[in-house]
């Protein structure tokens, strides 16, 4: 005899598990067992349901069915509410039938969008060969897609993301740093006391779900420009110390920089591994077949209030985490974005040491061996997106003043950041189309608020609790509402 069983984390998500021995299996969950386990550090755990089936294929056939299912048809199954079950096990159907009472996306607007650019499937990429249902459909596999699904998953929900790969996305492009303090008065950026003890621990789990080194602890060397810059900081620094410190030494970095007021030390401030783990996830999220590599097509989305439709995947939502591209959406462009431009250079420079973050004016960042992030500009009025000749030479002029070592520029990129007039993300659901959603927003904060928030808004949709007022697009209902 053989048991299926579901249990409920500490963390509200759910594990679907075989033995033939339960009793036994649940105790070594319970004590952590198996330190490999999903459930190890989400204890304490409780046992929600189980059922005996005869054999070992059963067991198996029957635990693999379970897990394939949404958290609300997992839900149903604990609750033992069989017209639920049934409801949910039509639920595919009844959307199919329901086709001609689907309202197109022309609805927010009295024209519909057409897509900038034709569809194409990457080699990689697989539609289902029969409509498929699911929980989410995400746009977008930046750092908010990343973050949101990884927190999805967790949380038992099914998912699929549809993400053309652009090489000149913001997150692709960002330096990854995480940095408490911002401006001329050196005050804290927001929430900061209240993300950085979180942070850490939530890249650390999500290193280690991909199998890379996710986040680093880089202090910023903050170089004077001027007496002023410096007044400022030992200002700051004698009414309020917190993430900020003065050298012992004002000499240490001469070898390898030119400075001439001397500099503070902003800590702690941490560097994303952006380059490893945005590909890293996106090889986990094709392994587990829930990723589609092409563009969003708007002509193909149909949406009613509670499902939509994107040729053959059907979802109970659809969420869009795709960045700048959301200011041109046809829901949600009526929302207060304030695009900004920037701009980089890579550089390879053997001599400079990657200890830390070095900051003049531009921020100087450890990349990869030898190679050095150099960034970025904040430009609110551009043409396009692509890199400039001007900033290239103007920071190129920059670095051969600053720096004292040879060094060699190897890439140049740009990209336009979501920046928002309120500098607050967008987080929730359309009031007038309870179905679609933004998680977006996040400007130059991108590193720090997304996981937090990402975290926040699925405990939101398994708890009934609210998302944070200044990010909650509730605020912008008024808005959303004019056509």
């Amino acid at each position: 005899m053989y048991a299926v069983y579901i249990l409920i984390c500490a963390d509200n998500s759910y594990y679907t598990g075989l033995s033939n021995d339960l009793d036994k299996r649940v105790w070594q969950h319970e004590t952590g067992y198996f330190p490999e386990c999903y459930t190890f550090n989400k204890r304490p755990i409780k046992l929600a349901w189980n059922t005996i089936v005869e054999t070992a294929e059963e067991a198996a056939k029957l635990e693999k069915q379970i897990k394939g299912w949404s958290r609300k048809k997992k839900e149903a199954l604990i609750k033992g509410d069989i017209d639920e079950l049934k409801k949910l096990s039509n639920k595919k159907k009844t959307k199919i039938e329901e086709k001609k009472n689907i309202i197109s996306v022309s609805s927010p607007s009295s024209s519909s969008p057409s897509s900038s650019s034709p569809s194409s499937s990457s080699p990689s990429s697989s539609y289902p060969s029969s409509s498929s249902g699911v929980d989410f459909l995400l746009i977008g596999q930046g750092i908010c897609g990343t973050w949101l699904s990884f927190f999805l998953e967790k949380a038992g929900y099914s998912f699929i993301i549809i993400d053309e790969a652009s090489e000149n996305s913001a997150s692709k492009i960002a330096a990854g740093i995480i940095n408490p303090v911002t401006g001329r008065r050196i005050v804290k950026t927001w929430m900061i006391d209240e993300l950085l003890p979180i942070v850490r621990q939530l890249y650390s789990e999500l290193g280690s779900a991909i199998g890379v080194s996710a986040i680093e602890q880089k202090n910023i060397i903050d170089f004077f420009p001027s007496p002023q810059m410096k007044l400022a900081f030992t200002d700051r620094l004698s009414k309020d110390s917190s993430y900020l410190s003065e050298p012992a030494d004002e000499n240490s970095f001469r070898s390898f920089f030119t400075y001439d007021f001397g500099y503070g030390e902003i800590q702690p401030c941490y560097l994303i591994n952006l380059p490893a783990i945005l590909p890293s996830y996106r090889n986990r999220l094709f392994g587990n077949k829930t990723l589609i590599a092409e563009h969003f097509d708007f002509s193909q989305l149909s949406v009613s209030v509670d499902s939509v439709r994107y040729k053959n995947i059907i979802a109970d939502k659809i969420i869009f985490c795709d960045g700048i591209a959301a200011s041109q959406n046809p829901y949600f462009k009526n929302l207060p974005f304030a695009p900004n431009k920037g701009e980089a250079l890579w550089i390879e420079a053997p001599a400079l040491p990657d200890t830390h973050i070095f900051k003049k004016g531009m921020n100087v960042v450890p990349w990869s061996k030898n190679i050095f992030w150099v960034g970025s500009s904040y430009e609110w009025e551009f043409e396009n997106n692509q890199p400039t000749d001007s900033f290239r030479e103007r920071t190129n002029r920059l670095l051969k003043f600053w720096l004292k070592v040879p060094f060699k520029i190897i890439d140049h990129k740009a990209s336009v950041r979501p920046a928002t007039i309120e500098r607050r993300p967008f987080i929730g659901f359309h009031p007038a189309h309870p179905s679609v959603g933004i998680f977006n927003g996040m400007g130059t904060k991108g590193c720090s608020l997304a996981p937090y928030f990402a975290k926040q808004w699925v405990q939101q949709l398994i708890e009934k609790a609210p998302v944070h007022a200044e990010a909650d697009i509730s605020r912008f209902a008024r808005v959303l509402a004019r056509p």
